[in-house]
């Protein structure tokens, strides 16, 4: 992960919630704890510091740390954030890479849904999210920004505040910029590179939508937005494609290349073969954002999964 210091030319509808930033003027080195009692809440007793840095109070850089002896340096930031920070989440397929205030990205892996959609019983995401949050914020809450199909994998935003959801929802296109992914597909397309037409809906999905309220809600706002393709690899299984969601913030890649005759892998109810690999070969790969209440532009990106070459180099099953 990435981030760019560059403002960007948006507005800032909202107030940052209350914290303290201090940043490190001083040329040379000096200790955590030291600089917090000597500098910047050297109104505050040593002992109620200490407490704030065991709490999780204390961030240095956007990382939240304990470490009393912790070396500064000339232009570190350190934050007092208004609630504890939670520890490390440990899971085998959801990791938190970045949080603060306000906001919080995640990677989630394939065999865990982002959120129930009514008929999806499976542990998810959001709640893992949630409840790992609440342990050092009882208040805390998440609200859903984009989701991933619980066969996919990729990077997940969510906010801390509803208010803040609906913010980035209304305004979806300044706040986020990009949103790439990896994609194996069986067979050729026509064209080394093109556009994706959203799909349309049929009888049968609107009548599933009707049947669930939180997909209609994560997913009926919009429709589908406009994807673009360019071919990366071939074989003669199939395409390895890397693809831009260019508006919109849903994406139905699914839909989309089984209409054009070439399924993605693993993606058997869509026409793939190839039930075997246990998921379907969709990844996001990069995903940036405006940060709406501090203008600041995060980038998120990882490579396209290795699996992805090997699965289009073997003869369908």
């Amino acid at each position: 992960m990435s981030t760019n210091n560059k403002k960007q030319q948006v507005r800032l509808p909202r107030a940052p919630r209350p914290h303290f930033t201090f940043e490190v003027s001083l040329e040379e080195e000096i200790k955590l704890l030291d600089f917090l009692t000597e500098h910047a809440l050297k109104d505050r007793s040593r002992t109620t510091v200490k407490q704030l840095l065991h709490d999780r109070f204390i961030s240095v850089n956007e990382e939240p740390t304990t470490q009393f002896d912790k070396m500064l340096r000339h232009g570190d930031k350190v934050v007092l954030h208004p609630t504890p920070l939670p520890a490390k989440l440990s899971h085998p397929l959801v990791d938190i890479l970045w949080q603060d205030d306000d906001l919080v990205m995640i990677h989630k892996g394939a065999g865990i849904p982002t959120v129930s959609s009514g008929m999806e019983r499976d542990r998810t995401a959001m709640q893992i999210i949630s409840e790992h949050l609440k342990k050092f914020n009882p208040r805390a809450k998440v609200f859903l920004l984009n989701r991933v199909d619980k066969d996919s994998a990729g990077f997940v935003l969510m906010a801390k505040s509803a208010s803040l959801q609906a913010e980035i929802t209304e305004r979806w296109e300044e706040y986020i910029l990009s949103q790439t992914f990896a994609v194996a597909v069986e067979g050729h397309l026509k064209e080394p590179e093109g556009y994706l037409a959203p799909p349309s809906e049929s009888k049968e999905s609107i009548q599933k939508t009707r049947r669930s309220p939180a997909r209609r809600q994560s997913e009926g706002r919009d429709r589908a937005g406009l994807a673009h393709y360019r071919s990366v690899s071939n074989t003669p299984v199939g395409s390895l494609l890397v693809v831009e969601l260019k508006s919109g913030r849903n994406n139905r890649l699914r839909k989309q290349f089984a209409a054009l005759k070439a399924p993605i892998l693993g993606d058997w109810r869509n026409g793939s073969k190839r039930k075997d690999i246990g998921r379907v070969a969709l990844e996001t790969i990069a995903f940036c954002f405006v940060h709406p209440t501090t203008g600041k532009r995060y980038d998120f990106d990882q490579p396209i999964p290795a699996e992805f070459r090997k699965w289009l180099r073997q003869v369908d099953k």
